[in-house]
């Protein structure tokens, strides 16, 4: 993909700035739009063009990457959907977006949304371009390793987590002695973690798995050191993620931290 200029949308996070910095070592110019309410502080590093737009406001999103000419967006960082459905103020695009999706679910808003963009002639490349050597390989990531229980019963937990993301709900679940202690829902990640693993006993594991058929265009999988720490705060022994569709945030440092914290980190890989 030969790309000279792109727009990037932007959301909280490292994946923004790690994608900007793979960005100017490839010499391609980038219109950041920045989206109110997830501001990220570290864009303000890079001398790129940037503006400040409401996610309620698809309109002047478009409006601003057509009038530079600009025929290909990206959308990186993390924006919760929850700033959308809180903002009373909508442009007339994003009403008439709102107003035809009986579902607004995740999926279904950024894929209308993404169809809005084609149909201003701008196209969605996917989360992936430039960042392909973040995604997580497939098998142990760590040194460390679950004990046999622990690895027969991934199986049956990497099935329930991939079947609540194909339903579009969340892409996360904390389990443990046989059971599942919280499945995410509109909290996020972290929060899930939190909840279920203030409940389960000592040991639980993260389960995150991308959709069966996920769309690269948008919220693909990520985690990074945070998570870690947060797992092994709450008495958690290890996360696995989807090998290939899943970012690793500074995974050599996340591998350090696993191995020196007893926790493991597993890139399953799905058959199907």
């Amino acid at each position: 993909m030969n790309i000279k200029k792109l727009a990037l949308v932007a959301g909280s996070g490292e994946l923004p700035l790690i994608f900007l910095r793979q960005a100017v070592k490839n010499g391609i110019d980038i219109f950041i739009i920045e989206v109110e309410g997830e501001e990220n502080p570290g864009l303000k590093s890079f001398r790129f063009e940037r503006v400040k737009v409401k996610l309620a406001l698809l309109s002047d999103m478009i409006k601003e990457i057509a009038d530079r000419k600009i025929r290909h967006v990206i959308f990186l960082g993390y924006i919760r959907p929850i700033i959308l459905l809180k903002d009373i103020l909508f442009d007339e695009i994003t009403r008439k977006m709102l107003l035809s999706l009986k579902d607004k679910r995740p999926k279904a808003l950024m894929e209308s949304a993404i169809d809005r963009f084609k149909k201003a002639g701008i196209t969605a490349v996917p989360t992936t371009y430039l960042m392909e050597e973040i995604l997580a390989p497939e098998g142990f990531i760590s040194i460390i390793r679950p004990d046999m229980e622990a690895m027969g019963y991934m199986r049956f937990s990497v099935e329930i987590a991939s079947r609540v993301a194909a339903l579009d709900v969340g892409q996360t679940i904390v389990t443990g002695s046989g059971m599942i202690w919280a499945v995410e829902a509109m909290e996020g990640t972290d929060n899930c973690i939190k909840r279920g693993g203030a409940m389960a006993k000592k040991g639980f594991m993260v389960i995150k798995m991308a959709r069966p058929k996920q769309d690269l265009r948008y919220d693909v999988p990520t985690i990074g050191l945070k998570t870690l720490k947060l797992i092994k705060s709450l008495g958690g022994s290890g996360i696995v993620v989807e090998a290939g569709k899943t970012f690793l945030l500074n995974k050599e440092e996340m591998k350090r931290y696993a191995d020196n914290n007893n926790i493991f980190i597993y890139g399953w890989r799905s058959k199907k």
